[in-house]
């Protein structure tokens, strides 16, 4: 009776919403996870893209608001499951003004209607910080 180890990513895909209905949904979900962000890279886009590209959620701020290079960024993303259970993430990073060699911090906040969803994404966002971001260097390219 081992335990079955399934990647969450195999059943979330990029998803589309309103800023009305992204609002909505989070409000009604109940679930959050708090994750604080742990990383190496120094640039807030790279952070966004290597985040992205990791959970396949989609970024529904618009690139014209992303764009700049203020210090600080905050985006909201969306995915869906196969199953067809949302999850919702609002990012807040921002970047040193002061250390230009220091990375990016913040935190990342995580909604969905099940504690399960919430959990295993989170958990997924952890495990890629933990890994080293491999492949941000072709990201970078």
């Amino acid at each position: 009776l081992n335990d079955i180890h399934i990647d969450i990513m195999d059943y979330i895909v990029p998803a589309t919403c309103t800023d009305n209905e992204f609002r909505q949904m989070w409000i009604e979900f109940e679930w959050e996870n708090k994750i604080v962000v742990n990383t190496t890279i120094r640039d807030l886009h790279l952070y966004l893209t290597y985040l992205l590209k990791s959970t396949n959620m989609r970024c529904l701020t618009p690139e014209k608001a992303l764009s700049g290079d203020c210090g600080f960024m905050a985006a909201n993303l969306y995915a869906k499951s196969i199953f067809g259970e949302d999850v919702l993430s609002n990012i807040s990073i921002e970047k040193s003004a002061i250390h230009a060699d220091a990375p990016v911090t913040g935190h990342i906040r995580i909604r969905a209607k099940s504690q399960g969803m919430a959990l295993s994404m989170g958990d997924k966002i952890n495990m890629t910080q933990k890994t080293g971001f491999k492949g941000v260097s072709a990201l970078q390219k």
